[in-house]
C-alpha cells in the first residue's frame, strides 16, 4: 500500500513538473525588440532557416504535378518572388508574428496530415501536405505577402490571432504553433531578400527583408 501510494505521489508529482514545464518554457512569449520600420521584414517565428527559394508562375507551373499546392500558396500573393521556410523545435519560442506593419487580407485554415515537419522531403523544405494555416498579408505600401502555419508529427494545433482586415503592427502576435513545426513565408518579387540557409531566426527581431 505505501507502494502504491509513493508511486502515486511521484506520478502526480512528474505530471505536475511537465504541465508547468508546457506552460512556462513551451508558451513563453518573451519581450521582443521590434524595429518598428517600414521599410523591413522581420521573421514571423523563431527557429532555423531550413531554405531560401525563388520562384516565379512558369517555373511553378513545371513543378505543378509534384508541387502542385505552392500555385494555390503563391497566386495571390504575385507572379514571382521567394519562399523562405523556417523549421521550429520545441525549444523555440512558438508563437507567430507579423513581418511588417499593415493588414490582414484574408486567412486560409486546411486541413492535412501531421508528417514529421523535420525530415526535409523535397527542396522548398516545405511539409506541403500537413495541415496548414495561410495569412494573406498586406503591407501599407500595397504589397501582398504570405504567412504560413505548418503543423507536424508533435505540433498539432495551429491557433490564429486574427481576423480578416485586422491592421497589425510589425512584431504583433498573429498566431501560434503548439510544439514547434514550420513557419513559411512568401514574398513579392520587389523586395530584397537577406535571410540564408541557416540562420537562426528571432520572431519580430530578425531582419529577413527589406522593401
Amino acid at each position: 500500500m505505501k507502494i502504491l501510494k509513493r508511486s502515486l505521489i511521484v506520478f502526480l508529482v512528474i505530471v505536475v513538473a511537465l504541465v508547468a514545464y508546457y506552460r512556462i518554457w513551451f508558451l513563453r512569449m518573451p519581450d521582443r525588440n521590434i524595429p518598428n520600420n517600414s521599410s523591413v521584414f522581420v521573421a514571423p517565428a523563431n527557429g532555423v532557416v531550413v531554405s531560401v527559394n525563388r520562384w516565379d508562375a512558369a517555373s511553378l507551373t513545371i513543378l505543378k504535378k509534384q508541387f502542385g499546392i505552392i500555385n494555390v500558396w503563391t497566386k495571390d500573393v504575385d507572379t514571382a518572388g521567394t519562399i523562405i521556410s523556417i523549421q521550429m523545435d520545441p525549444t523555440n519560442v512558438h508563437f507567430q508574428r507579423a513581418p511588417i506593419a499593415g493588414k490582414v487580407v484574408s486567412e486560409r485554415y486546411t486541413k492535412g496530415n501531421f508528417n514529421n515537419a523535420v525530415v526535409m522531403s523535397n527542396t522548398f523544405g516545405i511539409r506541403f501536405e500537413n495541415e496548414h494555416n495561410e495569412f494573406l498579408m498586406e503591407t501599407a505600401t500595397g504589397k501582398k505577402y504570405k504567412v504560413i502555419q505548418i503543423a507536424g508529427f508533435v505540433a498539432r494545433r495551429i491557433v490564429d490571432f486574427t481576423h480578416p482586415n485586422q491592421e497589425v503592427k510589425q512584431g504583433a502576435v498573429i498566431g501560434l504553433i503548439k510544439l514547434g513545426s514550420q513557419v513559411t513565408i512568401i514574398l513579392p518579387h520587389d523586395v530584397t531578400v537577406l535571410a540564408k540557409k541557416g540562420d537562426i531566426t528571432i520572431d519580430g527581431e530578425t531582419v529577413i527583408a527589406t522593401q
